[in-house]
């Protein structure tokens, strides 16, 4: 059986975090990304600056492989408004591509990192658990919705294994600053810069935030611990489990950094949902995880991070 990983995406921030725990656990990890990326001190990761539908690197790629990690996403919430054809040319369509050269790989296991955020859109449950009926907001959403459904379609025709992760709202040391999307950098890179920050409503639209060491601990028990039942694709919310209004966190930016924080508020945008926390139930009870670190601590050390690097 193949070794290998493959993480598609693989030179964004979650890939970035995976590949510096994973890299001195599998012998062999390879990269897809439209990126380059500079992989020094990784001697067992090979990068190959490609779309990920390159059917010609997948079949020398795939073989080598007993898992694959799709973390990859050429959109946000925001850039997409308006724009439903650019998250089917974007993501949509080279990741059904993908799926083509997938199908003839049995032995492989597709681990799809869709969203928590996104994807449930506005509910009127306090938390919400993967059963929730989706209802996306914005073409980002509809776009990870939709490549969901081609997945279960895609194991219950070929039998091959795959697994959902639905995370909230990652944030953690390494994420810089991207326009429209992550808030937490963001705020921090206002700060930096002496900006004002450009707030979308009231400050009241409540977000779930998931320190990313957290979320590479759970690969690490999940590729340990990996056991898919063939043609059958499981699905798992993953998230702090707790809700922090925008206010909130802003007022929490301003207590770590002593720092305060301009803000000038905007009408509430159509794409943006306004409440969501996860119900982790089912990955608490499949894996026994939970997350552990807090946002008072993860935001410290992600700040301490950030004006390390970016000043």
């Amino acid at each position: 059986m193949p070794e290998g990983i493959l993480l598609i995406g693989g030179t964004g921030f979650v890939g970035r975090s995976l590949l510096a725990r994973l890299h001195s656990i599998f012998p062999e990890i390879y990269t897809i990304a439209r990126g380059n990326s500079n992989l020094k001190g990784y001697p067992n990761v090979y990068h190959h600056q490609a779309s990920l539908d390159n059917s010609v690197l997948l079949k020398k790629l795939l073989p080598l492989c007993r898992v694959v990690f799709h973390l990859a996403s050429e959109t946000t919430p925001g850039s997409s408004v308006l724009q439903p054809a650019l998250e089917a040319t974007n993501n949509l369509l080279p990741s059904l591509r993908f799926l083509e050269c997938l199908q003839e790989y049995s032995h492989l296991s597709l681990i799809y990192v869709s969203t928590g955020g996104a994807i449930y859109g506005d509910s009127e449950n306090e938390k919400v658990s993967e059963d929730t009926p989706l209802s996306p907001l914005s073409y980002y959403g509809a776009g990870k919705a939709a490549l969901e459904k081609f997945i279960c379609a895609y194991t219950r025709q070929t039998g091959n294994k795959a697994m959902i992760l639905r995370p909230s709202n990652f944030y953690g040391p390494g994420q810089v600053c991207k326009e429209g999307f992550g808030i937490i950098p963001s705020i921090f890179n206002h700060l930096l810069q002496g900006e004002t920050l450009e707030v979308w409503g009231d400050g009241t639209t409540t977000r779930d935030y998931l320190y990313i060491d957290d979320f590479v601990d759970y690969c690490l028990i999940l590729l340990r611990n990996l056991s898919l039942e063939n043609g059958v694709v499981k699905i798992y919310n993953i998230g702090s489990g707790k809700g922090t209004t925008l206010l909130e966190l802003i007022s929490k930016v301003e207590e770590i950094t002593g720092r305060a924080i301009l803000r000038n508020f905007h009408p509430a945008r159509k794409v943006d949902v306004k409440r969501i926390v996860l119900d982790n139930s089912r990955i608490n009870s499949s894996f026994s995880w939970s997350a552990q670190t807090d946002l008072q601590t993860g935001l410290k050390k992600t700040w301490e991070w950030f004006r390390t690097h970016q000043t």
